[in-house]
């Protein structure tokens, strides 16, 4: 019997474009887009693989597939984080936005100090129902910018990657998009501004094709 050994220099996709993602993270929410639902996966991997190496970090999946209406996402958020009976609605003391601060570390571990989400055909909701999906984009970027700027509680980051294709990209590029944008609650400042500070959100918009063929395997 001979024995065939890979002598190929990578084991896996070698670490590359995945560093400069995360530095992008460090500092906006991301939309990467691909029409190549090969490509994306290939990206979500790569990138998932990269966080699960750094130290104080969580990485919590969403399957957009699934998330097809409140419940939806709700059902997976509640296997996701630490709760105690998640309510079917985005605010209030048991709704997304409650689920969404939980940070308390497990005996034993440090504190955690990055949280990243990452939500594989977000432009599925998108299509969907707009006016749903810019309420929970509203309130992951609400929270994480509460999180850093709002409170002397907590130094966490929490950044969600959205992944989809030629669909989310449009809603992406949509100026009053609720990636860019916070609600309108009526008369004076709204309210996601008036809890951070921030005047909107801060996303960035990420090419998965030129990534990966900027960074080949």
């Amino acid at each position: 019997m001979t024995l065939r050994i890979n002598t190929s220099p990578f084991l896996f996709e070698p670490s590359t474009w995945q560093p400069e993602v995360l530095a992008r993270l460090d500092t906006h929410h991301v939309v990467a887009v691909s029409e190549d639902a090969h490509a994306r996966t290939r990206f979500a991997t790569g990138l998932q693989r990269f966080l699960s190496t750094q130290p104080n970090t969580e990485t919590c999946v969403l399957h957009g597939r699934s998330i097809l209406d409140l419940d939806g996402l709700c059902a997976q958020l509640e296997r996701l984080l630490p709760n105690e009976g998640l309510a079917r609605t985005i605010d209030g003391p048991k709704g997304v936005a409650s689920i969404l601060r939980t940070h308390q570390p497990l005996p034993g571990h440090p504190v955690l100090r990055n949280r990243f989400f990452i939500f594989h055909d977000a432009d599925v909701l998108a299509r969907l129902n707009p006016v749903l999906f810019g309420e929970i984009v509203e309130v992951f970027a609400g929270v994480a910018a509460e999180l850093e700027y709002g409170t002397n509680e907590t130094s966490l980051i929490q950044r969600c990657l959205y992944l989809g294709g030629p669909a989310l990209e449009r809603e992406a590029r949509r100026p009053s998009s609720r990636l860019h944008t916070w609600g309108d609650d009526g008369p004076g400042i709204p309210f996601w501004s008036l809890v951070t500070g921030l005047d909107q959100p801060n996303t960035s918009i990420c090419s998965i094709d030129n990534l990966l063929a900027a960074h080949p395997a």
